[in-house]
């Protein structure tokens, strides 16, 4: 019995000491035996990290940027990386250099953030906003972020952030982003995201000692392919006239609620400027919806030339046909009466002074008596000859749909032909208007607004945007005809445009409109007699030989007065072309007294001191934002290659660039 017990003694303790050895080889290996430990590493723990493009940027027509892109970063720090003695001799000392330097939160403040991020082992962000590189690199040099994230847990997360060096100009057409990961929904920015926004690129990482993740040498890196930069059609000098213009009315007139306006090259149909303004109830501007493309209404008067234009080339009338001038004209087929008051001082009228003094009757007749027979026929050669409605997809989103009414809508009835010819039961954008007149200023062939001219890939053109013609909307002896009615409009003694543009330096040819506006209710009027209404006027200049086409578009809130196209939008016209008349080189002007060309924003000190030096800048060392205020700030243009701050510019500092060759290369390096 005692033998048996020894023996089962024995294997107990044999079973003990395999243990215990079992347990010292783990210990052994666990801690001290380092092949092992780093082998542990072997079986590799990896990851891949999205590496963002830059995206690319906006230019001007002239090459200014309009939007651009610049590196900045989060600063954060992960609390559980840093030693008891690293923390514990250093903490203080950077709560003291993030309060004074930032101002975000007192040293207090930081230190009881500190102590509870320090409690739960975990990452927190120390500052709320973003950094400029410059900045970081100081950051990175503060007490515990000095020794990097392995040992001091500083992190850094670079974020793209757009910049808008002219601020609030061409705000819903550009579209505004805050930084490369926002979704753009309206503008430039929506239209051309996918070329704008390059191709995200990949880097395999794989975890080391510490939790620290470094690149993965063994996988396949995929670099980033950087978006392409826009050129537009956008005249920096021409959008902020336009602004400027378009905001006085607006602002000085309590019943306006709202406007836009468009300037457009006649030749080659690219927009120079696109403004729309909206009065909050606060009594502050705001570019929030698309007026110039977005909003179809009834145009009013102005649509008067495209029922002169029809009439004329189908040989029915000219300029001297005489009408009867009644004031109360009825129309059999509609069984309706129609009132002209402007018509009482006339017995009978030529076509040319009816559209001078934008006679409702005159259109009406023309319409009702020429093509009553085949209202059809009439509506045809709105939508097919004269391309008035034509829809094409314009370059950004939020194109109205233009519609004239047929005899083969359900709506229709006879009293729309006459009304047609006088511009209701018509639907049009201003865009559509505008495009309109730009082809008979253009000799009666039309061509297609668009705002981009190219795309580019470091400074080099890699697609271009052609002039894309529409069509031929009339003859060109139509058009001269047509052309010289609408310059009776401004400088006829009775014409509606005379007074509003007797102030106007160049010569203007174009057409005023008033409509009233459709109420979501029905009808034109409220329960109260309040009516809503649209003013317009369109043209282009200089009249003998048009190189800018131009409309301005108000709305009225809803008020118990009548308003007029010629008292609104012709005086905002005049002042546009004034000031690209007076500002344009080739019509040898200089800027009126008291006008002045768009300030950029604000820059630093630094770009300051160099306003007191002779020829090129210096901008060593700035960042892509700073050095771009610097150099336009003194009218060069730029061009920049590389992200982070300037470490080389072309010319160099001092330099003095003869008139015709005012661009600046810069190349940055993180």
């Amino acid at each position: 019995m005692r033998n048996n017990i020894v023996r089962i003694g024995l294997v107990y303790f044999i079973f003990f000491l395999i243990a215990l050895v079992a347990v010292g080889r783990i210990i052994q290996l666990q801690f001290f035996d380092k092949s092992v430990r780093d082998n542990k590493y072997h079986i590799k723990v990896t990851r891949v990290d999205v590496t963002e493009a830059m995206r690319g940027s906006i230019l001007a027509s002239d090459g200014r940027y309009l939007a651009f892109s610049t590196p900045e970063y989060d600063i954060g720090m992960d609390f559980s990386v840093p030693s008891d003695t690293l923390y514990d001799n250093n903490i203080e000392a950077l709560a003291e250099k993030l309060a004074s330097r930032f101002k975000e939160r007192t040293k207090a403040e930081y230190m009881n953030l500190f102590k509870t991020c320090r409690t739960q082992r975990r990452y927190h962000k120390l500052l709320q906003h973003p950094v400029d590189y410059t900045t970081m690199m100081e950051i990175s040099q503060y007490p515990i972020l000095n020794k990097g994230q392995r040992y001091g847990g500083f992190k850094v997360d670079k974020v793209d952030h757009r910049e808008y060096p002219y601020g609030t100009l061409a705000f819903r057409t550009l579209g505004h982003l805050k930084s490369n990961r926002d979704k753009p929904r309206v503008g430039v920015e929506a239209a051309l995201d996918s070329v704008l926004r390059g191709k995200d690129g990949s880097r395999p990482m794989r975890l080391i000692e510490h939790n620290e993740w470094i690149p993965d040498v063994e996988d396949t890196e995929i670099p980033p392919q950087d978006g392409l930069d826009v050129q537009v059609t956008l005249d920096v000098n021409i959008q902020d006239i336009a602004e400027k213009a378009l905001l006085r009315r607006i602002a000085g007139e309590s019943d306006l609620e709202a406007g836009c306006a468009i300037v457009m090259e006649v030749a080659t149909g690219e927009i120079r400027a696109m403004v729309n303004m909206e009065k909050r109830p606060d009594g502050q501007f705001t570019e929030t919806y698309n007026y110039a493309i977005g909003r179809t209404g009834e145009p009013g008067s102005v649509f008067k030339a495209v029922t002169l234009t029809t009439a004329l080339e189908d040989g029915l009338i000219t300029l001297d046909t005489q009408q009867r001038a009644d004031v109360l004209w009825h129309y059999d087929k509609a069984n309706r009466t129609f009132e002209d008051t402007y018509l009482r001082n006339y017995s009978t009228i030529t076509v040319r002074k009816g559209l001078e003094i934008s006679s409702n009757n005159v259109f009406r007749r023309i319409a009702a008596e020429y093509y009553g027979n085949d209202p059809q026929a009439f509506v045809d050669k709105i939508n097919n000859d004269r391309k008035v409605t034509y829809n094409y997809e314009f370059d950004i989103p939020g194109m109205g749909k233009a519609t004239v009414r047929s005899p083969q809508d359900k709506l229709w009835s006879y009293s729309d032909l006459p009304q047609i010819g006088m511009g209701y039961a018509v639907e049009l954008t201003p865009l559509h208007i505008i495009t309109y007149y730009n082809a008979i200023a253009n000799g009666g062939v039309m061509v297609k607004p668009h705002l981009y001219k190219n795309l580019q890939q470091n400074g080099k053109i890699v697609k271009e945007f052609p002039v894309e013609t529409i069509g031929r909307i009339c003859s060109p002896a139509v058009a001269d005809t047509v052309k010289a009615a609408l310059r009776g409009v401004v400088i006829g003694k009775n014409g509606t445009a005379r007074t509003a543009m007797q102030n106007c330096k160049v010569a203007v040819a174009g057409k005023t409109g008033t409509a009233r506006v459709s109420l979501p209710s029905g009808g034109y009027m409220d329960h109260a007699g309040r009516k809503k209404h649209q003013g317009s006027f369109v043209g282009f200049f200089p009249y003998e030989n048009p190189k800018y086409s131009v409309i301005v578009v108000v709305w009225s809130r809803l008020a118990n007065k009548n308003f007029y196209g010629g008292t609104w939008g012709g005086p905002v016209a005049c002042e546009i072309a004034n000031n690209i008349y007076a500002s344009s080189p080739q019509w040898n002007e200089q800027l009126e007294e008291g006008r002045t060309m768009p300030a950029l924003e604000a820059y630093t000190e630094q770009n300051a001191a160099n306003d007191t030096l002779l020829g090129v800048p210096d901008v060593i060392g700035m960042g892509l934002r700073d050095a771009i205020y610097a150099l336009e700030s003194k009218g060069y243009t730029v061009k920049s290659s590389g992200h982070g701050s300037v470490v080389r510019q072309e010319p160099l500092a001092g330099a003095l660039i003869d008139n015709d060759k005012q661009s600046v290369t810069i190349v940055l390096n993180d």
